[in-house]
C-alpha cells in the first residue's frame, strides 16, 4: 500500500491575514506607548532572534495539519482454472507436443503484469471423470516439494485448498464430464463468486447439449467462461496400438503367438500393415518377425501374429504404419520383453535299432580316437549339443535286441519309467523303429495322459518295426498320430525315396534351419533321400503336412504334425538312423557335417515341448480367455496332482491378483470384483478385490478341479486411481497344510473402449460455443490469458487518513524553546536581564 503526505491549514487565508494585521497593529501600539528602546536593546542579533520566535509562534498559532493518506485495500478478482485431465489430452500434435503440454505451457508462460497490484486470485481444479481441487502448482517442476501453492505468473493463488489426491494431475481420466464439472464448480464459489472461469481443454466432452445449457447458466450468473483450446483441429484421426499380449517366457525356436489390439478412428477401411519387430538394446530395429495386412475399422480390434522366438532374450515391438494426418504417432507402437525359458527339456528317446559301429571322434586333448556308437547316437548328439536339452536313450536289451527288455544306453538305471510321475518328469518321447510290444498297456495309458492332459510331446519315426508293421494300429499312440495307420500287415517299403519339404506359404518352425528366409528355402531344397518309407492313411483334419514323397495322386505323407489335447505330436514315415538315412543323419549340413540334421531335430523338440513344462507340475491352471472386457468374468480352473501324478483335491489352492507392472498402480484395489466364495472384510462385502489379497479356489469334486470367477468391473463404477486397461498376473499356490506344493502364474489382459478414446479429434467448436453462450472469450495463448486477467475489475477499499497538527509535533515546540533560551542568554550577557 502507498502513503501520501501533505499539510492542511485549519483556517481560511482571509482569517489568517486579518489576524496578522491585528498582531502588527497591536505591536505598533505597544511600541509607541513604551517609548524608544535603550541603545543596548536595539542590538540587530536580538532583533533577528525575536523575529524568529515570532515566526515560530505564528506557525504554531496557524496550526498546519500533517495528513498521511494510505490507499485502500485492492481486492483482486477471483478466477477459477478448470483443467482437462482426460486421456485425450495426452495425445500429441504434429510437433510431438501433447495437448497437456500446451496447457502447462500456456499457464506457465502467462505474462506477469507490470502493475504489482494487478492479477487475480486463482484457484485451480481438474476435471475429467470427476472434479477435484488441485493442491500444488503442478505446472512447475518443483511442485512435489513446494509446501504451499505458488502464485501463477500474473496472478495470486487463493488460500490453500483442502488436501486432495489430485495434487499432481495427469491426463489419465477415461472420460470428459465437462457439463457436470461446471455444475459442480458452481457449488465451490464460496461467498464471493468468481469474476471468470477459464477452461483448458481439447473440447472432446460428452453430452454437448448439457454443456451448452451449463454455459447459458453461467451467462445468466454474469460469470464468463473463457476457453483455451488445446490440440490441432486440422487432423484426420488416429491409429493406436493399445496393448500386446505375448508370453513372457518361451522355448527356443518356438512359434510364439502375440495378440495385438489396435484402436482406430477416422480411417475406416484404410489398408495398412501391422508388424512385430525385434529391437536391440540400442533401440535399433532388427528384421521384421511377423507382418499382417489389415483393414482399419473404427473402434477396438484384436489381431494375432505369430513369430519365431529365436535363441535369445529379445525386446519386441508391435508397430503399425502411420497414417496421413494422425493426431499423434507416439501410440503407433507397443513393446514387450520375451525371455527364453532355459528350463532343461528332458527327452526320452526309445530306439529300436540295436546296431553298433566304430566311429572316429575328436578327443578333448586335440587328438582323435575310436568310439563305439549306436543307432541312437546321431539324434542324441544333436539334442545334447544344446545345453538346454537332456536326452535319455532307451533301447532293446540283450545281445539280439530283446524288445521285452528295454535298458538305458548309459547303463545307469532302468529302461522305461515305472510310474506315471517318472514319465511325466520328461517333456517329450521319441519312438524310433520300436514295436508296440515294447510298451505295456499301463505305459500306453500314461503316454496318452501325458500328451493330452499334461502337454507333453510325442514323435514317432519310421523303420521296419514302426506304424502298422509294429502293430501300432488301434492303440492310444496310433490314435494320437497326425495321420491314420493301415489296419494290418506290413506298411514298410524299403526303397530309395526322395523327400520334398512343404514350403508353400509360411514355413513351419521345424523347418527354420537359418534365420535368412531365402537361404533357408535353398537349404530345404537339399533335403536328402531316404532308404525306406511307410505307407499310411490320409492326414487328420487337425494335422499339417510338412514333407511329402512323390507328386500329385501318388504323393505320400512323410512328415506331419498336429496338436493333441494340451500336447503335440509328430510323425515321420522314414527312418532317421544311420542304417535308413545315412545322408540325413550324417551329411545333411555344410562341408559334410550334419549341422542341418541337428538343427532340424532341435527345432522339432522345441516345437513338440512348447506346452510341456506343465508336465512336471503339481499345479496346473488356466483361464477361459486371455483378453477380457469390462463386465466379463475371468474364469479360473486349476487341477492339482500328488507325488504319483494322480489328480487330487487334498490341497488348498490360494489365489491373488497382482499388476504386471507395479508402476501402473495408483490405488490399492484391482479392477476385479471379489468372487462369491472369496473373503469378506470385517465391515461387510467390498466391491473390489485388493491387490495381493489371497482367497481360496472352490473345489469341484465331480471334475477333481478347482474354480473361481472374478468379474471385471465396469469403468463407470471404478473409484479414482483404479484403471481397467492393464495386464494382470493371477498368482496361484497349492498348499498341503502349511507347506507349499507348487505355484504358477497366469497373465490376462483387461481392455476397455472408453468414449474418451473413441474419437481422438479435438472439438474446438464446442469450446467456442461455451465461451459465446457464457459471455467469455477464446484465449489463444499465454498473452491472451494474462491480458484477460489484468483487465478484470478490481474492488478498491476506502483510503486510511491520519491527521497530525503542528502543535502536537516536537519540531516546532523544540525550535521555539531553543530560540527563547538563546535570546534570554544573549540579553543576560548584554546586561539587559
Amino acid at each position: 500500500m502507498r502513503s501520501t503526505l501533505h499539510w492542511a491549514m485549519p483556517y481560511s487565508p482571509g482569517l489568517l491575514l486579518a489576524l496578522a494585521l491585528a498582531v502588527l497593529a497591536g505591536f505598533a501600539l505597544l511600541r509607541g506607548l513604551s517609548g524608544r528602546p535603550m541603545v543596548l536593546a536595539r542590538h540587530r542579533g536580538l532583533g533577528i532572534l525575536r523575529l524568529l520566535v515570532l515566526a515560530v509562534l505564528g506557525v504554531i498559532l496557524v496550526n498546519p495539519v500533517r495528513v498521511d493518506e494510505t490507499p485502500g485495500t485492492v481486492e483482486r478478482p477471483k478466477v477459477l482454472y478448470l483443467v482437462d485431465t482426460s486421456q485425450s489430452m495426452a495425445l500429441g500434435g504434429r510437433h510431438g507436443v501433447t495437448r497437456w503440454d500446451q496447457v502447462l505451457r500456456t499457464i506457465r508462460e502467462a505474462d506477469r503484469p507490470a502493475d504489482p497490484r494487478a492479477g487475480a486470485e486463482v484457484s485451480v481444479f481438474r476435471f475429467g471423470s470427476h472434479l477435484a481441487a488441485v493442491e500444488a502448482p503442478f505446472w512447475r517442476g518443483d511442485a512435489e516439494t513446494s509446501p504451499r501453492p505458488t502464485p501463477l505468473p500474473g496472478a495470486a493463488v487463493a488460500a490453500e485448498p483442502p488436501r486432495s489426491s489430485a495434487a499432481r494431475p495427469a491426463p489419465t481420466d477415461p472420460d470428459t464430464l465437462l457439463a457436470s464439472s461446471l455444475e459442480g464448480l458452481a457449488g465451490r464459489f464460496g461467498q464471493v463468486p468468481p469474476r471468470a472461469v477459464v477452461v483448458f481443454s481439447d473440447g472432446r466432452a460428452r453430452e454437448p447439449a448439457r454443456v451448452d445449457a451449463m454455459a447459458r447458466a453461467y451467462g445468466r450468473m454474469k460469470i464468463p467462461v473463457h476457453v483455451v483450446p488445446a490440440g490441432d483441429e486440422d487432423v484426420g484421426g488416429d491409429v493406436a496400438i493399445v496393448s500386446m499380449v505375448a508370453p513372457e517366457q518361451v522355448r527356443k525356436s518356438s512359434l510364439v503367438a502375440a495378440q495385438v489390439f489396435v484402436r482406430s478412428y477416422g480411417y475406416q477401411t484404410k489398408r495398412t500393415e501391422l508388424k512385430i519387430v525385434s529391437v536391440d538394446p540400442a533401440g535399433k530395429t532388427a528384421p521384421v518377425l511377423a507382418r499382417l495386412p489389415i483393414a482399419l475399422q473404427d473402434g477396438l480390434a484384436g489381431y494375432t501374429l505369430a513369430f519365431n522366438s529365436g535363441d535369445a532374450d529379445r525386446r519386441i515391438e508391435a508397430r503399425i504404419d502411420p497414417q496421413p494426418g494422425e493426431v499423434t504417432l507416439a501410440n503407433n507402437s507397443f513393446g514387450a520383453d520375451v525371455a527364453i525359458d532355459h528350463t532343461k527339456i528332458r527327452v526320452l528317446y526309445v530306439e529300436g535299432s540295436a546296431e553298433r559301429f566304430v566311429a572316429i571322434q575328436r578327443l578333448i586333448g586335440g587328438g582323435q580316437g575310436n568310439v563305439i556308437k549306436g543307432a541312437y547316437s546321431a539324434l542324441q548328439d544333436a539334442l545334447m549339443e544344446d545345453p538346454d536339452i537332456e536326452c535319455t536313450v532307451v533301447m532293446p536289451g540283450g545281445a539280439g535286441g530283446d524288445y521285452s527288455m528295454l535298458v538305458r544306453s548309459d547303463e545307469r538305471g532302468r529302461g522305461l519309467p515305472e510310474t506315471p510321475s517318472e514319465l511325466f518328469a520328461y517333456d517329450a518321447i521319441v519312438l524310433s523303429n520300436i514295436p508296440r510290444e515294447a510298451l505295456s498297456d499301463p505305459h500306453l495309458a500314461w503316454v496318452e495322459e501325458w500328451i493330452s492332459r499334461r502337454g507333453g510331446g510325442l514323435a514317432m519315426v519310421g523303420g521296419p518295426n514302426s506304424y502298422a508293421s509294429g502293430q501300432w494300429f488301434d492303440t492310444p499312440v496310433g490314435k494320437m498320430l497326425p495321420f491314420d495307420l493301415l489296419a494290418e500287415g506290413s506298411d514298410w517299403d524299403e526303397a530309395l525315396t526322395a523327400v520334398q519339404p512343404v514350403t508353400d506359404g509360411a514355413i513351419h518352425p521345424i523347418w527354420h534351419i537359418t534365420s535368412d528366409e531365402a537361404r533357408n528355402r535353398a537349404i530345404l531344397k537339399t533335403f536328402p533321400k531316404f532308404l525306406g518309407l511307410h505307407r499310411v492313411g490320409p492326414l487328420k483334419p487337425t494335422a499339417e503336412l510338412l514333407a511329402r514323397a512323390g507328386a500329385g495322386a501318388d504323393a505320400r505323407p512323410v512328415l506331419a504334425v498336429q496338436p493333441y489335447g494340451r500336447g503335440r505330436t509328430l510323425a515321420m514315415t522314414t527312418g532317421i538312423t544311420r542304417r535308413w538315412a545315412p545322408d540325413f543323419a550324417q551329411r545333411w549340413g555344410e562341408g559334410g557335417d550334419n549341422r542341418y540334421y541337428k538343427k532340424f531335430w532341435r527345432n522339432a523338440i522345441y516345437w513338440l515341448t512348447e506346452n510341456s513344462s506343465i508336465g512336471r507340475r503339481r499345479l496346473l491352471a488356466e483361464t477361459d480367455k486371455r483378453l477380457y472386457r469390462p463386465g466379463e468374468p475371468i474364469v479360473i480352473r486349476a487341477r492339482t496332482f500328488d507325488e504319483n501324478a494322480a489328480a487330487t483335491l487334498e490341497y488348498r489352492v490360494a489365489v491373488s491378483v497382482e499388476p504386471k507392472s507395479a508402476g501402473d498402480v495408483t490405488a490399492d484395489d484391482s479392477p476385479l470384483r471379489r468372487p462369491a466364495s472369496g473373503p469378506r472384510p470385517e465391515n461387510g462385502p467390498g466391491p473390489l478385490l485388493p491387490w495381493g489379497e489371497e482367497f481360496n479356489l472352490a473345489k469341484l469334486p465331480a471334475e477333481t478341479a478347482y474354480t473361481a470367477a472374478l468379474p471385471v468391473s465396469d469403468a463407470k463404477s471404478l473409484p479414482t486411481g483404479v484403471t481397467l486397461t492393464q495386464p494382470l498376473r493371477i498368482e496361484l499356490t497349492a498348499y498341503e497344510g502349511n507347506t507349499q506344493v507348487d505355484s504358477t502364474a497366469l497373465e490376462v489382459q483387461v481392455l476397455d473402449d472408453p468414449s474418451e478414446q473413441q474419437n481422438p479429434l479435438p472439438d474446438h467448436e464446442l469450446l467456442r460455443d461455451v465461451a459465446a453462450r457464457s459471455g467469455g472469450t477464446v484465449l489463444r495463448g499465454p498473452g491472451d490469458l494474462a491480458a484477460m486477467i489484468e483487465k478484470l475489475p478490481k474492488v478498491v477499499g476506502r483510503p486510511e487518513i491520519k491527521r497530525v497538527p503542528a502543535w502536537s509535533r516536537w519540531g516546532p515546540l523544540a525550535a521555539l524553546l531553543v530560540l527563547l533560551t538563546t535570546e534570554w542568554v544573549w540579553r543576560r550577557r548584554l546586561g539587559l536581564a
